[in-house]
């Protein structure tokens, strides 16, 4: 097995070993977000592919155009975490991420390209990193939607109790 396989592997696997220390009712709790993103961000690797965004090579299922490994591992539990230290704090969130995007952005897509995973081709690394900031805005309001629809699902579940 190639080192750039084991990368991936590891891209997917390692991330996941964190979750037990997420805590079950705050997996829960932010699964829906977490998901929502994955679906989002898996429909701009297909634009991306079709547009030559950037170019994975090193794809575990190399039928699909996104770097499933990543999409399933790092950034679905990386979400998550970040969720789960931040949500309730709309500055801290933000600020999180951007410190997040401009880390995967820059240095991490650097390593990823030497190594042969991952590389940009008409897609700027600042391009990739404004769209990452402002999928994270979007979807601190998603899951602000479903806070909000869970609460008045408990509120029912009660009033229904008396």
């Amino acid at each position: 097995m190639s080192k750039r396989k084991i990368l991936s592997i590891c891209t997917l696997i390692i991330p996941w070993l964190t979750a037990p220390l997420i805590g079950k009712n705050t997996f829960i709790r932010f699964l829906p977000v977490a998901t929502f993103i994955g679906y989002i961000f898996g429909f701009i690797s297909e634009i991306a592919d079709n547009r030559k965004w950037w170019k994975v090579k090193n794809a575990l299922f190399p039928k699909y155009h996104l770097d499933i490994s990543y999409l399933f591992g790092l950034y679905f539990i990386v979400t998550i975490w970040v969720f789960k230290l931040t949500f309730g704090n709309f500055y801290k969130y933000l600020t999180t991420n951007i410190v997040i995007d401009l880390v995967f952005s820059y240095p991490i897509v650097k390593f990823f390209t030497k190594v042969g995973v991952f590389e940009f081709k008409k897609m700027q690394p600042k391009d990739f990193c404004i769209i990452s900031i402002l999928m994270s805005i979007f979807i601190y309001f998603y899951q602000t939607v479903v806070e909000r629809v869970i609460v008045k699902e408990k509120i029912k579940e009660q009033a229904q109790c008396e």
